[in-house]
């Protein structure tokens, strides 16, 4: 019986031992809920921060979609007029010297001045088509002057002497 005893004397301070554990291990438990529960907030911020970074990530994946469309559009306008203006911009750069675009700068520089003036040369210019034959007809009276002058006596007496001076 001693070994029945030992048992029982073994079980009963198991039995009066459990409660004292019970509550350890409840204990011990809550403490673990309260880890998971941090654990599980901190996953739930992080989760939410990464729906964040996932949304400003696609906005900008939508956002430079939209420029690689926009810049695609401008290549294909601009790439076939700078593929054919390249020689004659190559031929064009190799072609002038630092005295030559110092000049050009200068006469874009005076172009107000030279449109204020053609402007108003303009309508003179205009009128010569009327002024033309009025013209016309004055060099051919000054030269009927010059036959009736010639063909005055002494005239030619009058010519020699002027010449002679």
């Amino acid at each position: 019986m001693t070994s029945v005893g030992a048992w029982v004397a073994g079980t009963a301070g198991l039995l009066v031992s459990l409660p004292g554990r019970i509550s350890v291990l409840l204990d011990e438990i809550e403490l673990l809920v309260k880890r998971i529960d941090l654990v599980t907030s901190g996953a739930a911020e992080v989760h939410l921060r990464a729906a964040e970074v996932t949304d400003a990530a696609a906005t900008i994946t939508e956002t430079a979609a939209q420029l690689s469309t926009a810049a695609q559009e401008l290549l294909d306008i601009y790439q076939p007029l700078a593929l054919q203006a390249a020689p004659m911009a190559r031929r064009f750069v190799d072609e002038f010297s630092d005295e030559e675009v110092t000049a050009a700068i200068a006469l874009v520089d005076q172009l107000p001045e030279l449109t204020a003036r053609t402007n108003a040369v303009l309508p003179i210019l205009a009128t010569l088509d009327t002024v033309a034959p009025e013209i016309h007809q004055l060099l051919t009276t000054v030269e009927d002057v010059r036959h009736a002058i010639q063909g005055v006596p002494g005239f030619k007496f009058f010519k020699r002497r002027g010449a002679a001076d």
